[in-house]
């Protein structure tokens, strides 16, 4: 939903209502069903670089081209006690905000934002940066191999 005014997102305490967010112990399901990648956000909320982020979403001129991207991810947002306990959902450390790029299999993906932050590989503060990423994961989730697309490969034994 928009202001027609501003032209900008209206949000409720949470990142935008108009993405179609999916619980995290339902997303694994969701992904495989749809054959789509997850996109993995971890926030908490007394976090204030988690509520810089979610003002960032309201602000940014690329925020409009962020939710049409999402409609080829699973998306998911955890915040406070929701954030699973798996380290590799913390390969870098425990800082917040983190975005991960996972695949059907919820198995972290390669892409991440190590070009702008090396020490806080999964750290995007801002829209573009998360638009580039949602990009670049969809192209890396194009190139993995599928589940039963693999050719079998026959050796015919000689006796």
């Amino acid at each position: 939903m928009s202001n027609c005014a501003t032209g900008r997102y209206i949000y409720n305490s949470s990142f935008p209502s108009v993405i179609d967010w999916v619980e995290w112990d339902q997303a694994i399901g969701v992904a495989k069903d749809l054959n789509k990648p997850i996109f993995f956000l971890i926030h908490k909320t007394w976090c204030g670089a988690c509520k810089g982020l979610k003002r960032e979403f309201g602000n940014s001129p690329q925020t409009k081209e962020l939710i049409e991207l999402s409609k080829n991810f699973v998306m998911v947002n955890v915040e406070d006690d929701d954030e699973p306990e798996d380290e590799k959902y913390a390969p870098d450390g425990g800082y917040i905000p983190r975005i991960m790029f996972l695949d059907t299999d919820a198995e972290p993906m390669e892409t991440n934002n190590e070009a702008k932050y090396k020490n806080h590989k999964f750290f995007y503060p801002l829209v573009p940066q998360i638009v580039d990423g949602m990009k670049r994961a969809l192209e890396e989730f194009k190139a993995l191999p599928k589940v039963g697309t693999q050719k079998k490969c026959y050796s015919k034994i000689l006796l």
